[in-house]
């Protein structure tokens, strides 16, 4: 479901579920919620291997976004496919999440 790595202070969450979808959303949140329990400044999403949301993916993203902000941290997105990419844009989500080509640029940022 996904891979976890610490950095200084970050934690980088690589999903690793090509559907990422209704089905395994439940599982998903349980794992992220461990992943941020320790509230990381941090928190990059590694989007590589999904090559498929669905609305119940996005309102998880924006859960934990709101979750993240609220103490103070920052949540970003790393590697999100072309086709992944077009829902965001889509739905205009693009404009609201922190988008970046690669997990070392969401670090930096």
């Amino acid at each position: 479901m996904i891979e976890i790595e610490r950095h200084n202070g970050a934690v980088v969450i690589r999903v690793v579920e090509a559907q990422l979808q209704m089905y395994v959303i439940p599982q998903f949140k349980t794992a992220v919620k461990q992943a941020i329990e320790d509230k990381p400044k941090i928190v990059v999403f590694d989007m590589g291997p999904v090559d498929h949301v669905d609305s119940s993916a996005m309102g998880a993203l924006f859960h934990f976004q709101k979750i993240v902000r609220e103490y103070g941290g920052r949540i970003a997105l790393a590697n999100v496919t072309n086709k992944v990419m077009q829902v965001f844009k889509i739905t205009k989500s693009d404009t609201n999440l922190e988008i970046y080509d690669t997990v070392e640029l969401a670090l930096k940022a």
